[in-house]
Formats: C-alpha cells, structure tokens, sequence
C-alpha cells in the first residue's frame, strides 16, 4: 500500500504539491484558538476600562494572573474616562473598552454599530448619598450633585435615586466631574453636597456620617454598569481574538470569587486602596454581591438606561437594546471552562 501511494506521488508531483498548498491555506484561513494560543508571536491588543473601581477586577486579574498570555494575547490595559475611551474605540485606537450602558446607547443612535459581549456588573451598585446637613429632598434643591458625565452609569443612577425622593434634574445642578474619584473626592471636599457612589469610597462616606438617601445596589436593578464592547467590524474579523479575551476575563471572575487575597492585591495595585477594612468592604460587595459568575450580557441590562437617557436624547428611543448584544463569546467561555 506504501509503496502504492510513493509511486502515485511520484507520478503525479505537481498535484500533489497543489493539494498540499490548498490544506494550508485551509487550515491558516480558519479561526483556530488554540494556534492563536500557540503562536510564538502574540496577538497584541488594548483594551481600555473607564473607571478604577472593582467592576474591572476580572479584567485586570485576566491580565496580570497570565491568563490573556494564556489564550496567546499580548493585551494592554488602558486606563481612558468614558469620554476618551468611546473615541479611542471608534478611532481603533483600542479594539474593546470596558464602558458603561449608557455610552454604547449613545454610540448606537448616532448609527455605530456595537456589541457588549461581555458584562462585567450586571447591577446597579450605587447609593446615593448626601452631606448630613443636605440629608433631605427639598434640601437638595439648587444644590450641586456631582456626576462623572451626562451618559454613563453613575448619571444614570443619580437620576433614578433623585427620582425616588421625587425629584428632576432640573431640581439641581448636576456637575459632571469626569470620574467616580473625582466624585468622592469633591463630597469629601464639601464642593458637591450629594451623589451616587459605591465601595470603596461608601466606607468612607459611612465613618464621615454621611446619609445614605437611596439604596439602589438593593434593588438589584439590571444595568451594564461596565461591560466589554467591541465594534461588530472587530468582531466579524477577528472572532478568535474575541473569544480568546471573554474566555480569559471569565477566568479572571472565577479567580475574583475563589481568592479572595489575590483580589484584594489587584485592588491595592490598581485602586491604590491601603486599609484592610476597606478592602474587605470593597471585596466582600463586589464579589459577593455583583460580580457574575460568566458575565453574560442582556438586552434587559439597558433598558433602565434607554429609558432614563431617551428624556434628553430622543434618538434614543429608536435604539434596539438587542441589536447591542452579543452573548455567544461568554456562553463559549461557560461551556468550554465548564462553569454552571
């Protein structure tokens, strides 16, 4: 039979050799995560996050416990507010950014096409809290209530919590401050008066006497407080790159959840939080509380924020929050890591 096939392919060199080339081309054009994983060259990306708040633990324990190197990735972590980190996205500056609902919403009715594939808070966490002096509704009124930006989740949050103690926005003066730590920092200050926040800074807002007003964490309110976005372009193109990374940020949960002491290290090294009181607050809400065992994306996870945001941004209510999801990559993650 050897001898057979050796003289076959003696006699028939060229075709032999054009079958060959045909397979390779075959085997190199197919999405294939193991040889992206084996490559000797790894694929380089960046992936940019919006805030330094717990939501992006699984992301940052993903990179530094070695398990985007892992899937074959050489990925960097960028730390850009949600009013850079939409840009740099669109731009290709960065192919996926960890970014709250509301700017996807936003993105979406100007016609941008984007998917979440991965959604690393599934909850509201926020309360909304005020100065003792101001712990009052009508107190409130003409008053400066800070917020990040007019799109993301912490504004979204302030509006439903000014909701509930029957108030509109135009009761107060919203002033957007660029950052959940630039929010603590100006309550502490005495610059703003009230605003929504979450651990680590609500242990402290708890020992300054601060009064938490509304608790909307308990209401476990659905929402993309901060999920994985990515372009619908990126996603048709490079589909393994994709996988690979939902695949490693999945681990990075399951690493959240079972080790509690490395958790608390990544929120020493990128929250820059010293007290063990703080970082036992901090991760016993996070990981108790919101993270998500596969961080499996929704469309009921907008609506609130649709909702909230169509009252000043009217194009978006012709917004489909299903047109924003893509669950495949994490159901992938679950099945192949055999998480329930």
């Amino acid at each position: 039979m050897a001898s057979t096939l050796q003289k076959l392919r003696a006699a028939t060199p060229m075709l032999w050799r054009g079958l060959a080339a045909v397979l390779a081309l075959v085997f190199a054009a197919a999405p294939n995560k193991a040889a992206l994983a084996a490559s000797a060259t790894p694929t380089k990306l960046t992936i940019s996050y919006s805030e330094k708040i717990a939501d992006e633990l699984a992301l940052w324990i993903a990179d530094d416990a070695g398990y985007f190197k892992a899937q074959g990735l050489d990925v960097t972590e960028l730390y850009l507010p949600s009013q850079e980190g939409l840009p740099a996205l669109l731009t290709g500056q960065v192919q996926m950014a960890a970014i709250g609902g509301g700017d996807a919403l936003a993105a979406a009715a100007q016609g941008v096409k984007l998917k979440y594939v991965a959604n690393f808070s599934p909850v509201y966490t926020f309360q909304f809290w005020a100065r003792p002096q101001y712990a009052q509704p009508n107190l409130l009124k003409g008053q400066r209530i800070g917020i990040t930006s007019t799109s993301g989740s912490l504004y979204i949050a302030t509006l439903l919590a000014l909701r509930q103690l029957g108030l509109s926005p135009g009761d107060v003066e919203l002033t957007p401050l660029g950052s959940t730590p630039n929010v603590d920092s100006a309550l502490f200050a005495g610059s703003i008066v009230a605003a929504a926040s979450h651990p680590p800074a609500t242990y402290r807002y708890q020992q300054q006497g601060f009064v938490d007003m509304v608790d909307l964490a308990q209401k476990r309110i659905p929402n993309v407080n901060t999920g994985l976005l990515v372009l619908d372009s990126y996603i048709q193109a490079k589909p393994e790159i994709v996988t690979a990374v939902v695949e490693a940020i999945t681990e990075g949960f399951r690493r959240e959840k079972a080790d509690k002491a490395y958790a608390e290290n990544e929120m020493r090294q990128h929250m820059g939080i010293k007290d063990q009181d703080v970082l036992d607050f901090t991760y016993n809400f996070y990981a108790n509380e919101v993270a998500p065992t596969v961080p499996l994306p929704d469309a009921s996870q907008l609506e609130v924020a649709k909702q909230a945001l169509s009252a000043t941004n009217a194009k978006l209510k012709t917004v489909d929050p299903s047109l924003l999801i893509d669950q495949s990559f994490a159901k992938a993650a679950a099945a192949r890591l055999n998480i329930k």
